[in-house]
């Protein structure tokens, strides 16, 4: 199998983390955004989308981060598959929920934010470097209770934890502060421990 993503990519890294919980190996193919390669005939043969990461599975080319953690969830032959990404009903859908929250809630104002304070530096809109932040803190409140209210026993983490943890990595990266949301900063420091966090935390300096 072969991910085509790029290193600072925090949707390629959601992947890579479930990759390392499933000790799965993969091949790690880079596309250079900044040269266009996203743009090739030859990457958007597997994407026409043009976005990374892009999951090459055989004659299988599944992109979209989300997607292709369930897919490695569901086809994995390892023991922690059923804790990241539960068959029952009730517990498969609680996965997806927050899936489907990150990808429209919190996600969207960090990925403006991202854009804003490491794409456009002196350049950025300090409008929507606000709105964002707000916007931000306030998805945060939310999944700050939903923590807060979890089961004390809940421990291990689902496909749902990996996906949000890469967004609010992303976050801190961009300026965002954690210190209203105490029971994300204790979520975020447990997860921050667990190998599958540390081995892919891009090394934005260079």
């Amino acid at each position: 199998m072969k991910l085509y993503m790029h290193p600072f990519s925090q949707h390629a890294r959601r992947v890579l983390m479930l990759c390392h919980e499933l000790d799965l190996s993969i091949e790690t193919v880079p596309v250079a955004l900044d040269k266009g390669e996203h743009r090739t005939p030859e990457f958007l043969s597997i994407n026409p989308d043009g976005k990374i990461p892009v999951l090459v599975d055989g004659d299988t080319a599944l992109p979209e981060s989300h997607a292709i953690m369930k897919y490695l969830a569901v086809t994995a032959n390892a023991p922690t598959a059923q804790i990241l990404y539960p068959a029952a009903p009730r517990a498969r859908a609680e996965v997806d929920r927050w899936l489907d929250w990150n990808h429209t809630r919190l996600n969207p104002p960090v990925q403006a934010l991202a854009i804003q304070t490491l794409v456009m530096g002196e350049n950025a809109d300090q409008a929507l470097v606000a709105r964002s932040h707000e916007e931000a803190a306030a998805a945060l409140i939310v999944f700050d209770q939903a923590l807060a209210d979890r089961p004390a026993g809940q421990i291990e983490p689902t496909l749902a934890d990996l996906s949000i943890a890469s967004t609010v990595a992303l976050y801190r990266i961009c300026g965002g502060k954690l210190a209203s949301h105490a029971a994300v900063s204790l979520w975020l420091e447990r997860i921050s421990r667990r190998p599958s966090f540390q081995n892919t935390e891009p090394k934005m300096g260079g």
